[in-house]
């Protein structure tokens, strides 16, 4: 143990063994990569094309505290892969660790010690030690799993000679460090007798080892070799940092700025450019949408595309990629970013149509990512441009005549949607607008859907009515498909029925509707209370509205990628289900549930696709169980045809409201399973 006297007066000794010639030239050489980084810096900022007072704003209206530390240094996200999560954990603290072991040394040793002034003495100084030891060792640790990683190959990786070389780099530094302290413990140790500081010089003490049986009858050719080696660290270290510029390693900086300056806005909404009731007051349509070329980004678009370093969790969470459709999210980011500043277009010279078309919005790509980029909203912008340009097939000019001429998808006639108030009661000032939908209103199978939901709010005996004929498609699917315009003309159609009505509280059962009038509408009309029925169906159950008797039958449970991911319900649909059937959860669930494939505007039009992503999730389904229960018009049309092309027959697909609405009738199983499976 050390005495108390020794313990206040201990200090680390000073590098002694370098000639002041050589601290110069390594003062120089900091200096030199210190103006080398402010000229990337300011190639960076005229690279995201700002200005100061853009830079001052953006700063001002986007700075985060809370998300710089919650993704940037304890990695939110990246700790939801546990393995790559740990690893990059260790990679970055370690680096962190050893940049302020680094720096307290250099304010240690060349900035207060020449005034007399030392701060690694005492227990301050040993805590430092063990600081310095411990950073190492993470470092080594992550670097080890990174590079077992890649080598496995069993993680979907685009690995390409600079992973290596950033890899193999911090390996040398790190290797160079400890074999330095471990020739530094043996110089102390012998010419100043520092035996007793071993114990907190856990790891460096060990490397002395080597050393001690090289040099133990030669000290003073120990003190020539660590100012050769001291000399070839100091210069890897800057050879590196100077690199790190050009390479991947330059997340580390980019990264946290843009996790810091990310503007806030719901995850459900997609930007509004223009307001189309502005436009036809003024008069004035001279417009511009989507983006065509890099050079329609804005700063902070930019910075997000240079965030990026190309882990590819994105690309492993998306189902395009996993059908073996023209688009990879990973791509898409990694081709932008190399592209930034460039004037060139991006369709279809960097991506194909396809590309561009095969999104489906599930949002996976945008939950995955470390530091919070949002590839699929380039996609949507890139769409924009696209129908500005009319660079549209023919099914999807059919899917927007029908949205104008009919005012729903499906091109039924509006007076069909007639048949829902002599089922319930037409709205006019009851306390709840049932909104029944496109889906709902046109298609055989979903109608069903609509009945239980109704019959359910009858049972407990809800104020609420329906609008019939004047209800039209909410326009999510054409804003999805990057038709602007004709959402705002379905929004602002909706939006005068909303107010002649004084509707107030929406009850609807598609998740697409639900965050459309939930997360978009609120730009044109204001104090909506929007519910899914999913949450509307708990609440009745809490409130003990509704009595039903659970059966045993076991469900699994697909989460739409509108209601869960995209606006976080996961347990109202869980709960709803619970009460009248087991559940037997996939493997992908909730915020990491696999899409449908219906979102996006996709159910509309064919995308070329090698395994269609229904049959994908219709498979991961039915090997939980043969009773697959979704809470989406769009997943309910999509699993059930996923079936029925596999000639999967005993695999049932049932909307949560049918299996409510079954056991408050008491209908016989056989009863239920004939109404629920209509075809379509």
């Amino acid at each position: 143990m050390i005495s108390n006297l020794l313990l206040t007066t201990i200090e680390r000794p000073n590098l002694f063994e370098i000639p002041r010639w050589e601290l110069d030239i390594h003062y120089t050489i900091t200096i030199i990569v210190v103006a080398l980084y402010i000229y990337w810096a300011y190639r960076t900022y005229k690279k995201l094309g700002l200005t100061w007072p853009k830079l001052r704003d953006l700063v001002k209206n986007n700075w985060s505290w809370k998300n710089l530390f919650l993704y940037g240094i304890f990695q939110r996200k990246h700790v939801r892969d546990k393995y790559a999560g740990l690893m990059h954990i260790l990679i970055s603290w370690g680096i962190i660790f050893l940049t302020i072991s680094t720096a307290l040394v250099a304010l240690d040793n060349d900035i207060l010690s020449p005034h007399g002034i030392r701060i690694l003495v005492g227990p301050f100084y040993l805590a430092f030690e063990v600081w310095s030891d411990t950073g190492g060792i993470m470092l080594l640790s992550g670097l080890t799993m990174a590079l077992w990683r890649r080598l496995r190959k069993k993680v979907l990786l685009e690995t390409v000679w600079d992973d290596y070389i950033v890899i193999g780099s911090l390996y040398l530094i790190a290797f160079e460090g400890f074999f330095l302290e471990g020739l530094n413990i043996f110089l102390e140790n012998y010419y100043l007798n520092y035996q007793f500081v071993n114990q907190y010089r856990y790891l460096g003490s060990i490397f002395s080892l080597f050393w001690k049986f090289l040099f133990n009858g030669n000290p003073a050719a120990g003190i020539t070799v660590y100012q050769v080696l001291w000399a070839i660290h100091f210069s890897t270290v800057f050879i590196v940092l100077g690199y790190a510029l050009i390479s991947k390693l330059s997340h580390v900086i980019l990264s946290p700025i843009y996790i810091t300056l990310k503007p806030k806005k719901v995850r459900g909404e997609m930007s509004t450019p223009f307001k189309l009731e502005d436009l036809l007051q003024s008069g004035t349509f001279d417009i511009k949408l989507g983006m065509k070329t890099p050079k329609d980004l804005v700063p902070i678009q930019r910075l997000e595309n240079l965030a990026c370093t190309n882990c590819g969790r994105c690309e492993r969470a998306c189902p395009a990629v996993a059908a073996g459709r023209d688009l990879s999210p990973r791509v898409l980011m990694q081709t932008l970013k190399k592209n930034v500043d460039q004037d060139v277009e991006l369709v279809p010279m960097k991506f194909s149509e396809d590309f561009i078309w095969s999104c489906t919005t599930c949002q996976a790509c945008v939950e995955e990512c470390p530091v919070l980029i949002d590839p699929q909203s380039y996609v949507l912008e890139m769409r924009r441009n696209l129908v500005f340009e009319s660079k549209l097939d023919k099914q999807k000019v059919q899917f927007l005549n029908n949205l104008t001429y009919t005012r729903n998808p499906l091109g039924n006639s509006p007076s069909e949607r007639n048949v829902w108030v002599e089922k319930s009661k037409k709205y006019e000032n009851e306390e709840y607008l049932l909104w029944i939908g496109c889906m709902a209103s046109f298609d055989p199978r979903t109608k069903n859907v609509a009945e239980s939901v109704i019959k359910i709010l009858k049972e407990a005996n809800v104020s609420f009515g329906v609008l019939g004929e004047e209800e039209a498609c909410c326009g999510e699917s054409a804003r999805r498909l990057g038709e602007e315009s004709r959402f705002q003309e379905l929004v602002m159609q909706n939006v005068q029925t909303f107010k002649n009505y004084n509707v107030k509280k929406i009850i609807t059962f598609c998740p697409h509707g639900y965050n459309t009038f939930k997360n978009e509408y609120s730009k044109f009309i204001q104090g909506l209370e929007v519910y899914h029925h999913s949450e509307f169906i708990e609440k009745l159950l809490k409130e003990n509205k509704i009595k039903i008797e659970k059966g045993n039958e076991t469900y699994t449970f697909h989460d739409p990628c509108y209601l869960g991911r995209i606006n976080g319900k996961y347990d109202p649909p869980r709960f709803v289900l619970t009460k009248a059937a087991n559940l037997n959860e996939m493997e992908r669930s909730k915020d990491k549930s696999f899409c449908c494939g219906g979102g996006g505007a996709n159910y509309w039009y064919k995308v070329n696709e090698k395994e269609p992503i229904s049959q994908i999730r219709i498979k991961e389904a039915s090997g939980k169980s043969k009773n697959v229960a979704v809470a989406c018009p769009f997943c309910l049309g999509m699993l059930e045809d996923a079936a029925r092309t596999l000639n999967m027959e005993d695999v049932k697909v049932k909307d949560i409201s049918e299996i409510i609405a079954e056991k408050i009738q008491g209908r016989s199983g056989k009863e239920s399973e004939s109404m629920s499976s209509k075809p379509a």
